[in-house]
């Protein structure tokens, strides 16, 4: 597991050939059109990276649109379009109207996806009936998550289970320029994957408490947290520290680059979270670019690439403990556990396997 050198500012070369072109429209977004014909690009500073839904893009050498009028100029070259839900359902509503009626393939998928979110999302009748209406123009209805979205309206049941299909937000493991990777010998300490203690679902207190736990019982020399909240965060954080061994906790309090924070992450042996609010994993898949280990969450990515230390809804999480000191203190389980997490991403969750799946849905 050497160290690669990071990325360079250039384009990528295609390594594989992608069996459909997909577009993914965010109608009135906010993230500016990015066209990944010629592969995805290394990072580049202030445009986003090739992950979550501009994923599906980068996958299939499509492109993210923000605007429907820019998606229906460049229509034929497209197999299909990926429509973001947005909590404004009636303009993704109105984009998915446009699109049908031009004669495109339309799937949509919400862009919050959590069952939380989703809920808090659809609390507006005006938003449910747009949602309604959605799920009945759509060819196929995307989740990138394990938690399924729900059926609403008059859409019939076996309509709608037809339609429904899980593709996860595929992370490009499968490019050598995003691998993040540093030596095993210069990691060390923890992560917590949880930023912010306001979303409840996150169980970011929870997540720092265990944390302090394992500090103590395996001699960490540190736990890394970033402080989203400010000032509030950081008066809490305080608090929260007079439970680590002294020196311990280590709290990151100005803004990442996105090379920095997954430098950050590459130099733990582990991240280490509690989150149950069921959403795809950008920090499990993050932590695949990194070529390191997330434990405790029971995000999609966490539960198909680290499995054995993911909360898979037993409540056995006494198991993922005993697994996180395992591969703590050993550096053969350590090393083990990361290159099979690498073996499953590369057969289901890289740009390839992910480019193919999408080949398969519009076959079938």
């Amino acid at each position: 597991m050497l160290a690669v050198p990071k990325c360079d500012f250039h384009l990528m070369s295609k390594i594989y050939e992608s069996p459909v072109c997909i577009a993914v429209l965010n109608p009135k977004g906010r993230d500016p059109f990015l066209d990944y014909s010629d592969g995805p690009a290394a990072f580049r500073e202030g445009e986003h990276a090739p992950v979550n839904f501009h994923a599906y893009a980068a996958a299939t050498f499509g492109a993210f649109f923000d605007s429907t009028d820019e998606v229906l100029k460049s229509a034929a070259r497209f197999d299909a379009v990926v429509v973001l839900i947005r909590r404004r359902t009636w303009i993704t509503l109105e984009a998915v109207r446009r699109l049908k009626n031009a004669g495109l393939t339309v799937f949509v998928a919400w862009k919050e996806c959590g069952h939380t979110q989703i809920t808090n999302q659809l609390y507006k009748v005006k938003a449910l009936l747009a949602y309604e209406e959605i799920i009945q123009l759509a060819d196929r209805i995307i989740t990138p998550t394990l938690a399924h979205p729900p059926r609403c309206g008059p859409i019939g049941h076996r309509e709608f289970w037809d339609k429904v299909i899980f593709v996860p937000t595929p992370y490009p493991v499968d490019y050598p320029e995003w691998d993040f990777s540093t030596e095993v010998n210069d990691r060390s300490g923890i992560m917590i994957g949880t930023r912010e203690f306001k979303t409840l679902a996150r169980n970011h207190i929870h997540a720092l408490s265990r944390g302090s736990s394992l500090a103590h019982e395996l001699n960490l020399n540190h736990v890394t947290v970033i402080n989203s909240d400010k000032k509030m965060g950081m008066t809490k954080l305080r608090e929260v520290e007079k439970s680590f061994p002294k020196g311990c906790l280590r709290i990151i309090d100005n803004p990442l680059s996105y090379p920095d924070y997954m430098d950050l992450l590459s130099s733990h042996r582990l991240v280490f979270q509690m989150d149950r609010s069921g959403v795809p994993g950008q920090v499990a898949g993050d932590c695949l670019l990194a070529r390191t280990l997330c434990a405790g969450g029971n995000s999609s990515i966490e539960q198909i690439a680290f499995s054995n230390i993911c909360d898979d809804g037993s409540l056995h999480i006494n198991r993922v403990f005993d697994e996180i000191r395992n591969v703590l203190s050993d550096d053969e389980a350590y090393c083990s556990a990361v290159e099979d997490a690498q073996q499953i991403a590369t057969s289901v969750l890289s740009f390839e396997a992910v480019a193919s799946e999408f080949g398969n849905m519009l076959r079938s």
